[in-house]
């Protein structure tokens, strides 16, 4: 009786540990994921794709085309996306107009009447779509939020998971810089060659 007690005991332990170390390891994966600006991609072609916004019209990611475009997965039951949301809105405001950032919020699930709720409570300035039926899960996105930046060329540049400052000084500096790299890397191609 003694010895079945300690085996218990000792199963009852290893399990408590076993699942500690899981508990760490995914706390230490969403916190570093959360911790820095965004995470540089291999540029690939974003998918295009049409989703209705939160007003009832058609949204295709082609009517950005020539744009950088913030896209960011959210929803309403997810804490973080709705903390995030006002700095979003900010950043918009900051870097948008003329070949500016664009920013489009993707709610994922149906919620049509919950995000348009959302909206009359937290209004944003930028497009929200709603993904009602997970049809963009070809983007591969393994946690809510999760941002995309992608560039005038429909390229997938950088992507952050998580929570982010998206209207710290740091961010806005961060962005502004790769708008204007890729600005002048434009401008170098279309340049007359001299000679």
């Amino acid at each position: 009786m003694k010895h079945r007690f300690i085996r218990i005991s000792n199963f009852f332990k290893s399990h408590v540990l076993l699942l500690g170390l899981i508990v760490t390891l995914v706390l230490t994966i969403s916190l570093s994921s959360a911790g820095g600006l965004m995470d540089k991609m291999s540029a690939t072609e974003a998918s295009n794709f049409t989703l209705m916004s939160a007003h009832g019209s058609d949204v295709s990611l082609s009517d950005y085309e020539g744009k950088f475009v913030l896209l960011n997965f959210w929803a309403t039951w997810c804490p973080p996306c709705v903390k995030e949301m006002p700095a979003l809105n900010r950043l918009h405001n900051k870097l948008n107009g003329n070949n500016g950032l664009e920013v489009v919020g993707v709610h994922v699930g149906p919620a049509l009447a919950t995000v348009k709720q959302f909206l009359k409570d937290k209004p944003v300035d930028f497009d929200i779509v709603i993904d009602k039926n997970m049809s963009l899960s070809s983007w591969q996105v393994s946690g809510l939020p999760t941002t995309f930046l992608i560039s005038p060329s429909g390229k997938l540049i950088y992507k952050a998971t998580g929570e982010r400052e998206w209207d710290s000084d740091e961010m806005v500096e961060f962005i502004r810089g790769i708008m204007k790299e890729y600005e002048r890397l434009a401008a170098a191609q279309t340049a007359p060659i001299k000679g």
